[in-house]
């Protein structure tokens, strides 16, 4: 039987060996000085063989009290698991946030991998933050191990609410980490002159990534939120009256907003596939609409980091319509920005939506210009 001291006094060998503790705990050396707990045993006739956790991130307590519950997996249902309890809070999740995508797939890539087929109850913090740290932290992504912190303690207070398990344990587990530095503009942006140098690069590389590059150059049209045209639906598309309704639940501002349509944006939208009711449905899941992940992704790759990210663009359209005099007004409902009183905007509806439609459209073949590479009209 294995102790704290023995586990001390274990060295890593040429090759991989078990040293078992009891009950089917063991720990297992690898030449690398890997420690890891496994259970190798057999309960009700069926075989358990499993990794529980790294030492000594988990302990030789913890490892124990993991064997001791799951000892009675036979009782234990896809429901009790990480992955289980999380499906069920991201459901909830899913019909109040727009930006659900990007959370699943944060969780997807460094989270449930590790954890997700663990009953919840047995998993420790020790374990998260070693995840945390090995995956986020030695590359300095401060910002996205604060979110996954913050769905972790969503997802456990969702646990503990709704009966599945018995005691919290997660929710100081972020402030073991430094808190991300705060920058007066964390939504790089450029200059509109500076189009014309940037968008022939990336255009190159929109064969690698089509449906990113439409919703990319879809952003630069319509000047939504990403995510917001993220979540565009075809039944909101009204090309007889060339416009987008877009409900009110979908907006920042809770309000609906109507988008003209523009030349070059009926033409993305004419030569987008119809799969399913979104315009850029994801290609993993036909039935939800792509996050706006992998559009930052995107102008990571190719060279933009720190100089622009999909919410930028809206800062390079506002800026272009200063530049060009368009009204103030007109151009911060451009933007889904509210001006003037409720009043002044139910009498200038109409007005607004055919003044919106030159200024946007006028935007819009600036933009065509940039992608061309051209230095006709630019400012």
């Amino acid at each position: 039987m294995l102790s704290p001291l023995a586990l001390r006094a274990l060295k890593p060998k040429d090759k991989r060996y078990e040293v078992t503790d009891k009950n089917g705990l063991v720990i297992r050396i690898s030449p690398n000085g890997r420690m890891t707990w496994r259970i190798n045993k057999s309960v009700n006739g069926k075989r358990i063989t499993r990794q529980l956790g790294d030492y000594p991130a988990m302990s030789l307590a913890d490892a124990r009290d993991a064997l001791a519950q799951l000892t009675n997996i036979s009782k234990t249902t896809v429901d009790d698991t990480f992955e289980g309890i999380y499906a069920d809070w991201l459901d909830l999740k899913r019909q109040s946030i727009k930006n659900w995508q990007d959370i699943d797939e944060r969780m997807q890539k460094y989270i449930l991998p590790k954890v997700g087929k663990l009953p919840f109850s047995v998993i420790t913090p020790p374990q998260i933050i070693k995840i945390l740290k090995e995956e986020l932290e030695s590359r300095g992504k401060l910002e996205t191990i604060k979110r996954i912190c913050g769905y972790i303690k969503e997802v456990e207070m969702f646990a503990i609410n709704s009966g599945r398990i018995e005691a919290m344990r997660f929710q100081g587990i972020h402030k073991v980490f430094a808190r991300p530095s705060t920058k007066l503009n964390n939504r790089p942006s450029v200059h509109p002159s500076h189009l014309s140098e940037i968008l022939p690069k990336l255009r190159l590389e929109a064969v690698k990534a089509p449906t990113t590059w439409d919703a990319i150059m879809i952003g630069f049209y319509t000047l939504l939120r990403p995510g917001e045209y993220c979540a565009l639906e075809w039944q909101w598309i009204d090309m007889k009256n060339q416009c987008i309704s877009i409900p009110a639940d979908v907006m920042k501002m809770k309000r609906m907003h109507v988008v003209p349509i523009s030349t070059q944006l009926q033409k993305i939208l004419e030569n987008r596939p119809r799969f399913g009711k979104y315009v850029l449905t994801s290609p993993d899941r036909p039935d939800s609409h792509i996050g706006t992940a992998a559009q930052e992704n995107f102008f990571r790759r190719h060279g933009m980091k720190g100089v622009l990210v999909p919410h930028g663009i809206r800062s390079i359209g506002r800026t272009w319509m200063a530049e060009e005099r368009i009204d103030h007004d007109i151009a911060e409902m451009c933007l889904a920005h509210r001006v003037g009183t409720s009043v002044e905007l139910a009498y200038n509806r109409t007005d607004f939506l055919e003044l919106r439609r030159d200024a946007m459209q006028r935007w819009c073949d600036y933009v065509e210009l940039c992608l061309k590479g051209s230095t006709d009209l630019l400012l």
